[in-house]
């Protein structure tokens, strides 16, 4: 009996599955990574809640054991130590005045061990998140840098309710991105 397909007879279709199976599992799961990573405007969406509906909204904050205080007087209690947001990993420290979620910090966490490719790998970041924020927030309203030696840009944007700035900063062999998301303050001009 002759074979109507280019595969022999003996090699069975399960162990052509066996074969794909870990190629399929790890493309669902990217997808699936991405997909669940959430974006500027879904963090912004959060500022304002009261601490129990941000608890239900985002159940991997933990408690910090000494929160930071932030000038405006924000109270740094809780944080995710692995936050995807705009598609890379940060850690996402959640502020609280009033009992009410105001601003976000997130640092990006940086899984390069070597000084000479962690600029490189910063920069890049940095530059994939101006370009993202750009698509889902428009134009920057205003950007800065600084000397070669110490490197410092930074890039705002205001959305909705919300104030959004990124920040690259630290020395080229310690290299960092921070992107803090908070509540906009309108301040009467009288008050100026």
């Amino acid at each position: 009996m002759k074979s109507c397909c280019l595969l022999p007879p003996s090699f069975s279709l399960l162990r052509v599955w066996w074969f794909r199976l870990p190629v399929l599992l790890a493309g669902a799961l990217w997808v699936h990574a991405n997909a669940w990573s959430q974006t500027v405007l879904d963090n912004a969406a959060l500022l304002g809640m009261r601490r129990q509906q941000v608890a239900l909204a985002m159940p991997g904050a933990q408690p910090v054991r000494s929160p930071r205080r932030l000038a405006s007087g924000s109270v740094g209690p809780w944080r995710v130590t692995d936050a995807l947001c705009e598609g890379l990993h940060f850690q996402q420290t959640l502020y609280f005045a009033d009992q009410t979620l105001e601003q976000m910090e997130l640092v990006l966490i940086n899984p390069v061990l070597d000084a000479s490719s962690a600029e490189a790998a910063t920069a890049a970041a940095f530059a994939a998140l101006v370009q993202s924020l750009r698509k889902e927030l428009g134009p920057e309203l205003a950007t800065f840098a600084a000397s070669p030696e110490i490197m410092a840009d930074t890039v705002s944007w205001v959305s909705a309710s919300a104030d959004v700035k990124l920040f690259r900063f630290g020395t080229r062999q310690h290299p960092g991105v921070r992107l803090v998301i908070r509540q906009q303050r309108l301040v009467d001009a009288s008050e100026l």
